[in-house]
């Protein structure tokens, strides 16, 4: 599967940005807290909760920097919309395999320090219920060596009508230490660091709203 490079188009994803930051404000309310968490410069795990389609734009929109997002290879197979996608740092990953050329793509956007977004449930969760993670975001911060950001998308189940209330919490960050990984590939030690960081990914999301 192909892959863009990872110098991405600075202007398109410039002029795309505040297009995006706009739509969404008129859709939604959106309030961001931890936005002083995302660190000005260096690799960079997000890890998130996924509650709806928009979330990479979402959070690619408010966080200051260029984020890099792993996306589900189907809605790649529209031009189109693979065009737009990549033009926001968007590339594909085949869900349910291991997808090696997705994560070694991903690992050298985070050593090239980047920011790479990642969605370690593996697919939305429509039902807003915090599930375990895949291994490959610890994978990634185990190969990177990279800190990771959990970050938490809130709204509720019964908010309804036009304009709905979203949280986007950016909470602070795990350093790669915490993970205490080993030299080997352990995968007690990846199963445990996934653990950790939805839990961290959790405790956001019971702090509800800001509003």
């Amino acid at each position: 599967m192909r892959h863009n490079n990872c110098v991405c188009d600075r202007e398109s994803y410039r002029i795309l940005k505040p297009v995006g930051k706009f739509l969404l404000k008129f859709a939604y309310r959106i309030k961001v807290e931890g936005l002083e968490n995302v660190s000005e410069r260096g690799g960079l795990i997000l890890a998130s909760n996924h509650v709806a389609a928009l979330d990479p734009v979402m959070i690619g929109c408010y966080v200051r920097r260029q984020c890099h997002f792993m996306a589900k290879s189907e809605i790649f197979k529209n031009r189109l919309i693979a065009a737009f996608l990549r033009s926001l740092n968007a590339f594909p990953v085949e869900r349910g395999k291991s997808d090696t050329k997705a994560l070694d793509y991903a690992a050298k956007v985070i050593t090239d320090g980047n920011i790479l977004g990642i969605f370690p449930e593996g697919g939305l969760q429509k039902d807003l219920v915090i599930r375990r993670a895949k291994n490959g975001v610890s994978y990634l911060a185990r190969k990177t060596g990279a800190d990771v950001l959990p970050v938490c998308i809130y709204k509720e189940k019964s908010n309804r009508g036009i304009r709905k209330k979203i949280t986007l919490r950016f909470g602070k960050v795990i350093r790669n230490e915490e993970f205490s990984f080993g030299k080997d590939n352990n995968q007690a030690e990846i199963k445990k660091a996934s653990g950790l960081i939805m839990e961290r990914i959790t405790e956001l999301f019971e702090k509800g709203h800001l509003f």
